[in-house]
């Protein structure tokens, strides 16, 4: 029998489970979570389709989440129970109760699709002391990505400390968090394209974060990588970087889709710089401005400085999909 309405009223935060607390925070920070990308943050261990199916409508029934029907499976956001338990547990911000509009839901499932993706990647990595990771839907003309990622990284490459084993760290997503000695935060400004603004709303939205981040103080020990993301092909991602370089000059990445998902499976491991195509051609993931294959690791940098200058060759980002060696300048890629 579901619960009453008074005795869900009794049960505070710190009567809750860890399971339950994990996963409310997690569907928070997300929004709105495909099914199968929720339940793997909140079991990173292996667990059973029953005993995975039983939590979710117990959870269900205690109005801790609401499904939402999504072409081809099911979604969950916060439901009112949830959202009142995060909000007198003191959580400064609470995710919307209202189902989100049906023509947002696809930016932020694919958001959160590669923000799932990533801190899958990152708990391998032995580098990576956590991870925080929050959706920011885009809203107008605000200068705002649609999701945000802040890892925390060993600056040598050494296996780092974590404060939980699962590599959860909310707290490195904060503007005033300061990382401990010997650790670094690489915050990634994650844009999801779906090839609805044109040219001028492109080159504007490029103004507003070259503004944005000209009056921006960035947190101590920090730097931010944007990286745009298209599920509408290469020609499209032209356009994006096009208006990028001539308008913000701010340190980015660039891929698509389906790059980003060759041969990867339901998750797409961001944090892997390589895809070998069906005709075993060696392609990588990201692009910077300059059209140099890139890597999401920090370690990977192989220049001391970064440089943000358009390419003088000519090079576009055309050339990226036809998996070949990419030369710029005389120090090669």
């Amino acid at each position: 029998m579901p619960p009453t309405t008074r005795s869900r009223r009794r049960i505070t935060w710190e009567k809750l489970g860890e399971r339950t607390r994990l996963m409310l925070q997690r569907l928070n920070d997300c929004i709105l979570l495909d099914e199968d990308d929720l339940c793997a943050l909140v079991w990173p261990e292996a667990v059973s389709r029953q005993a995975r199916a039983e939590r979710l409508s117990r959870w269900q029934a205690e109005q801790y989440i609401q499904p939402i029907a999504v072409p081809g499976g099911r979604c969950y956001q916060l439901g009112r129970s949830g959202a009142r338990l995060l909000r007198e547990a003191g959580f400064p911000r609470i995710a919307p109760v209202r189902p989100v509009a049906e023509r947002v839901r696809p930016g932020l499932l694919l958001a959160n699709r590669f923000g799932v993706s990533l801190y899958e990647d990152i708990q391998r990595d032995l580098g990576v002391s956590g991870m925080g990771w929050a959706i920011r839907p885009f809203s107008g003309s605000d200068a705002r990505g649609d999701g945000l990622a802040a890892i925390g990284y060993d600056l040598d490459g050494l296996p780092a400390s974590r404060a939980r084993t699962d590599a959860y760290a909310p707290e490195y997503l904060g503007a005033d968090y300061t990382p401990p000695p010997g650790i670094g935060v690489m915050r990634l400004v994650v844009e999801i394209d779906s090839g609805s603004e044109d040219a001028r709303q492109l080159a504007q939205r490029a103004r507003n974060w070259r503004a944005r981040w000209d009056q921006t103080a960035w947190p101590p020990a920090t730097h931010t990588i944007f990286l745009w993301i298209t599920d509408k092909g290469f020609a499209r991602l032209e356009a994006i970087w096009s208006a990028w370089t001539q308008h913000a000059l701010l340190p980015a990445f660039f891929t698509t889709v389906e790059t980003l998902s060759l041969g990867t499976g339901r998750l797409w491991h961001p944090w892997n710089p390589r895809r070998i195509t069906p005709d075993r051609r060696e392609i990588w993931v990201w692009y910077d401005l300059s059209g140099r294959p890139r890597s999401l690791r920090p370690w990977d940098f192989e220049e001391g400085r970064w440089r943000f200058e358009p390419p003088e060759t000519g090079l576009t980002l055309d050339f990226c999909r036809n998996g070949r060696e990419i030369r710029v300048g005389p120090g090669g890629a």
